[in-house]
């Protein structure tokens, strides 16, 4: 394998992907990103600012990516990683909200620009029967840093069991890697210096203006196929913040959020594998997986949030108090009954469970979602345009999903008036999840049963044979 192969540098992307949006995903999967529970809105608001910018960012980084190539997209993106971990630990300092959300836009453009350049990476670099094996690799990679990321404020606060946020050092830990992450970049050769095994080039992916992305993505809401998939591609990153902060943050103590948070990532890796493996069931027409792989994901679902309905019963805001020190009314400190996995194991034992369930079926929405887009055409053009509609309305999902979980029927409802009017313990938090999700797997049922077929016939093209693209072929 030499340095110029494709592979040698999707690893190289892999890495980088480790170390900054990998220790994201560590950080805020388990919960409030770190913070106590008592500081929930900050975390709400700071991921509504990301997302907002998220969304408008990947309208404008394809424009840069043409100008400046992929390192400098990955270098720049990265920091803002490093930047966003900083603003919240100067938080336990200094309490600036504003940092907190100013270091959030600016990660939700750094973080355009880092997916748009990875994505890059992806459709051009790989021949066409190896893009299911370089999607393999680097989702393994990169997922194996939430995995490995949770391990960091668990080994330094290990001996802390009554700690309910990360500590000074695990900050500090994760911004350094996230540096050297975003640094790594310069590793990474000038794509004419890439070269496949043939010694032919790779291809050098070209976006659109700003204006023709924006308008490739509204022009994809008048196809009738991709409008049955919003409920689909809304709700799939909207579960993030009812599981990672009702059901983590709000619930354990940090070292225990830290185990919960790197069994989930480790059930996404998990998921995404076996779950891919049944798509890709070649002894099946690829009619038949659709509509079965639709079934096994409604039936871990409707299993999956059944257990979630019961824990939600037991956990949710139950009150609220006056700050003695800013006479604001605030969510009553006894709401948070914080368990421990080592103190009160029986506790925690149960929801341990039902979290990981929760990573599995994150794997398979979010799986069975690229497998449909993909299931709908062969042209990578035209892939890159699904894509970038799926997450222009994923990060729309997120924009929302903190400001009910800060209202009156969520698990974290803001100080003042939402505090005080909190009503039913969260559990309208949960329905409005849960009826997202399910409308989501109702908007698919069309789409499975009309629009996908045993081969992808693109318009103007003549079918000559029975060639369908594959599960992992189309992912990347």
């Amino acid at each position: 394998m030499k340095y110029s192969d494709p592979i040698t540098q999707v690893i190289i992307v892999g890495f980088i992907c480790f170390c900054c949006p990998g220790m994201f995903n560590a950080l805020n999967g388990a919960g409030s990103y770190g913070l106590e529970p008592k500081d929930s809105d900050v975390g709400n608001k700071a991921s509504t600012a990301l997302s907002c910018m998220f969304a408008f960012s990947s309208l404008f980084a394809g424009a840069l990516f043409n100008i400046f190539g992929h390192r400098v997209l990955l270098i720049l993106g990265g920091l803002t990683y490093t930047l966003y971990v900083a603003s919240y630990l100067a938080y336990h300092y200094v309490q600036s909200l504003a940092f907190v959300v100013i270091a959030s836009c600016l990660l939700g453009i750094g973080a355009g620009w880092l997916w748009t350049a990875q994505g890059a990476v992806m459709m051009g670099y790989p021949e066409e029967g190896e893009k299911g094996r370089f999607f393999s690799i680097f989702w393994t990679i990169f997922n194996c840093g939430g995995v490995i990321g949770c391990i960091i404020p668990l080994a330094i606060q290990w001996n802390d069991p009554k700690a309910n946020g990360a500590s000074t050092a695990s900050y500090a830990a994760f911004m350094t890697l996230m540096t050297i992450g975003a640094l790594g970049s310069v590793a990474l050769l000038p794509t004419n210096k890439v070269f496949r095994k043939d010694g032919s080039p790779v291809v050098k992916v070209a976006y659109a203006n700003p204006t023709g992305e924006f308008l490739a993505v509204i022009k994809l809401f008048a196809d009738w196929r991709m409008l049955c998939l919003v409920p689909m591609f809304f709700s799939s990153n909207w579960f993030y913040t009812y599981q990672f902060n009702a059901v983590n943050a709000f619930n354990f103590s940090i070292r225990t959020r830290s185990m919960n948070s790197m069994f989930y990532w480790l059930a996404q890796i998990i998921g995404s594998i076996l779950y891919g493996s049944f798509l890709d069931k070649k002894e099946w027409s690829r009619t038949t997986r659709a509509r079965y792989g639709l079934f096994l994901l409604a039936g871990v679902l409707i299993a999956t949030y059944a257990g979630g309905f019961v824990y939600q019963s037991k956990i949710g805001p139950k009150g609220w108090v006056i700050d003695a020190e800013t006479g604001e009314t605030v969510k009553d400190p006894a709401s948070w009954v914080i368990h421990d996995l080592v103190l009160d194991t029986s506790a925690w034992i149960g929801p341990f469970f039902l979290y990981f369930m929760y990573g599995i079926t994150d794997a398979m929405y979010q799986g069975f979602s690229y497998w449909v887009m993909g299931a709908l055409t062969n042209d990578t053009n035209t892939a890159a345009k699904y894509a970038g509609f799926y997450k222009f309305v994923q990060n729309l999902g997120g924009i929302l999903a903190p400001i009910v979980q800060t209202s009156t029927i969520g698990n974290g409802p803001s100080n003042g008036a939402n505090a005080r009017n909190a009503t039913g313990q969260g559990m309208g938090e949960l329905i409005v999840c849960v009826v997202l999700i399910f409308a989501g797997v109702l908007g698919a049922v069309p789409v499975v049963f009309k629009a996908i077929k045993d081969t992808t016939v693109e318009e103007g093209e003549v079918p000559t044979d029975k060639t369908e693209v594959a599960y992992d072929d189309v992912k990347a």
